[in-house]
């Protein structure tokens, strides 16, 4: 099943938070966040996920590419119905990675909004 183990993998990139890809803008922005505020060990716990996520990532490329089969049995790729939104999540992946600009002003717009709101609340 290349073309869905390749897309898996492109999330498993995502998730450790690989350049070009969502993840890393998110993982950039909390470790970021951390430091701003001096919560290093926070920081460091960010990161520290991001290796673990190596770790299990690397686990799934061994076993999709790198072993081989244990079964006599044929494998078929995934129908289109499955692999069309898989493949659209797996270039989203790629696409957010690139274009922040969205990603972004979502993130600040709603984050003015929760703090217009709770400091409406504390007078």
């Amino acid at each position: 099943m290349p073309w869905t183990s390749a897309a898996v993998i492109i999330g498993g990139l995502s998730l450790i938070g690989v350049p070009g890809t969502a993840g890393f803008l998110s993982k950039w922005l909390l470790v970021q966040a951390a430091l701003e505020q001096g919560y290093w060990p926070i920081a460091m716990l960010i990161v520290a996920s991001s290796l673990l996520a190596v770790v299990y990532v690397w686990r799934l490329v061994e076993t999709l590419y790198l072993s081989t089969p244990h079964s006599e049995q044929t494998i078929q790729e995934a129908p289109l119905s499955m692999l069309l939104p898989l493949w659209i999540m797996a270039l989203a992946c790629i696409y957010f990675g690139f274009e922040t600009d969205i990603t972004l002003g979502a993130a600040k717009a709603a984050a003015q909004a929760l703090l217009a709101g709770s400091s409406g609340m504390l007078h």
